[in-house]
């Protein structure tokens, strides 16, 4: 992780989220971009108040994070389409965003986060929780696609070498019926123990612990199950991942947990 750059609305939400992004740069000494774009239909007199206005508030913040080294921008146009280019712009490779505003009559959708993760080619994390001391619990929904992989490797790196990862694989019940149930359930366990190895054999060995366990029900229910259980501070989810985040981008499962977080939301392509 070299640039992180987080997606300021100058809202109490965000203030979170650039709260999360200064701990990140700081753990892992990267470059830091606070990101305000203001939609340019105003009257440009007015625009140019609301520019220094949002300037000097997000330097404001900044200072009071011990952040003043960061870059702040300020940009006029489409707040997703803006976002992403800058990203690219400005070559940031980890994005960090706040909660989208839950008095909205469209809830998640079509608010700029929904637009930013479809357009995102970079991990983008959506940071709720008021705390921005480091991540030391950290689930992952993990099946055999390669985007549930890299979910798995990119928490690995963002958190510190004394956190924990739970990876979760649910067999869902209409995979398995008939008199070999059993068979089939002990089979699944040994590819899901055979995959957690081998992505672990990739990863450096310095990194924080990696457990893991198979459940057999409804996917979300066995995931809802295992959060209250398990209580982790960040859930990495990989985007497209077959019964997590559908070929429509966001299943109705992602949906429900960016609508309503339990936690940090880390969403990777």
């Amino acid at each position: 992780m070299q640039h992180i750059m987080v997606a300021h609305d100058l809202s109490t939400t965000a203030q979170i989220a650039l709260q999360r992004g200064v701990q990140l740069a700081q753990q892992h000494q990267a470059r830091l971009s606070v990101i305000y774009v203001l939609e340019d239909h105003l009257p440009m007199a007015v625009l140019e108040k609301q520019m220094l206005a949002a300037d000097a508030l997000l330097t404001q913040q900044l200072r009071d994070c011990h952040a003043e080294n960061a870059q702040v921008l300020i940009k006029m146009g489409r707040p997703a389409q803006t976002i992403v280019a800058a990203q690219k712009a400005h070559s940031v490779d980890f994005m960090v965003m706040g909660d989208h505003h839950q008095d909205s009559a469209e809830y998640f959708s079509g608010t700029t986060l929904e637009r930013v993760l479809q357009r995102s080619a970079v991990p983008v994390l959506l940071a709720i929780e008021p705390s921005a001391s480091p991540y030391q619990r950290a689930l992952v929904p993990l099946d055999f696609s390669l985007c549930a992989c890299h979910a798995l490797h990119h928490v690995f790196k963002l958190l510190p070498k004394t956190a924990f990862i739970h990876a979760l694989h649910v067999l869902e019940m209409a995979e398995v019926h008939g008199a070999d149930s059993d068979a089939e359930i002990t089979w699944q366990a040994s590819l899901f123990d055979q995959l957690v190895m081998d992505e672990r054999a990739k990863l450096p060995e310095a990194g924080p612990q990696i457990s893991h366990e198979l459940r057999q029900g409804e996917l979300h229910n066995c995931l809802a199950q295992v959060i209250a259980e398990q209580q982790p501070q960040i859930l990495a989810i990989g985007k497209h991942g077959r019964g997590v985040l559908a070929d429509a981008l966001l299943g109705s499962l992602a949906q429900h947990f960016l609508e309503y977080p339990p936690c940090d939301v880390l969403v990777v392509k």
